[in-house]
């Protein structure tokens, strides 16, 4: 089932948006898990730490690896968070949540409500940093599928026959044959023989406006957990 886009509410909550995408809940149930597990203000700031996120997927009962570097679009697992690459000014990053369907189109859910298209696919503008996949496996491998099917048949075999389902699975073991002695008529010796039986991630940001916010995902990732990022050209006309 594809994966529902939430759009943050703040500058700081894109970590818990992401957690609401993959669980499948609202941002307000997310954050209340937040405020009461991880000590979240109420009214923020709620960025979102590489431990309160492990944190908050374990409470929704989500099943995640570990948090690793990107190397390219294709390695990426079927869904993961992703965050962007951190700016040297703020040392901040944005998270979004990477998925590939089964058609095979890849792309992102950004929860940046300051974008005019949060379902991207603009790889070279998103500056990707690291990624923690998340596993929705959640399918009973064959060989076990095929054991329960099996127990299944039994159960429905001795009801119908009236008798204990124990019995249709025990199996007797071959009887060792006799050992058969000929003898021999004529001066030749006694022979015997025998036959055998083969047995087988708190930021304090300044006031930004989102039409700021826009303009500066023209070029690259926005906000760590809500944090504006300026470019690299930017950041040299900004200093300058």
């Amino acid at each position: 089932m594809p994966l529902k886009l939430v759009t943050q509410a703040n500058l700081t909550d894109c970590g818990l948006a992401c957690i609401a995408i993959v669980a499948g809940k609202s941002l307000e149930t997310v954050l209340r898990v937040a405020i009461k597990e991880c000590g979240y203000p109420k009214d923020g700031p709620h960025t979102t730490s590489d431990e309160n996120l492990f944190k908050l997927l374990d409470h929704f009962g989500i099943k995640y690896g570990k948090k690793q570097k990107v190397r390219t679009v294709d390695a990426l697992p079927p869904v993961a968070i992703l965050e962007t690459r951190k700016m040297p000014s703020t040392g901040n990053s944005h998270l979004v949540v990477f998925e590939r369907t089964p058609d095979g189109d890849e792309h992102a859910l950004d929860p940046g409500w300051w974008l005019k298209q949060q379902v991207r696919r603009d790889w070279n503008r998103i500056k990707l940093d690291t990624f923690i996949p998340i596993n929705f496996d959640n399918e009973v491998k064959p060989k076990k599928a095929a054991k329960a099917n099996s127990k299944t048949a039994i159960k429905i075999a001795a009801t119908e026959a009236n008798i204990e389902p124990e019995t249709l699975t025990k199996s007797k073991k071959p009887r060792k044959p006799k050992k058969t002695t000929v003898e021999s008529r004529s001066t030749a010796p006694t022979i015997a023989i025998e036959t055998l039986s083969e047995q087988q991630d708190v930021v304090i940001v300044d006031d930004i406006t989102g039409d700021a916010l826009s303009g500066e995902w023209a070029d690259t990732a926005p906000v760590t957990n809500g944090t504006s990022i300026r470019t690299a050209d930017e950041e040299a006309d900004h200093e300058s």
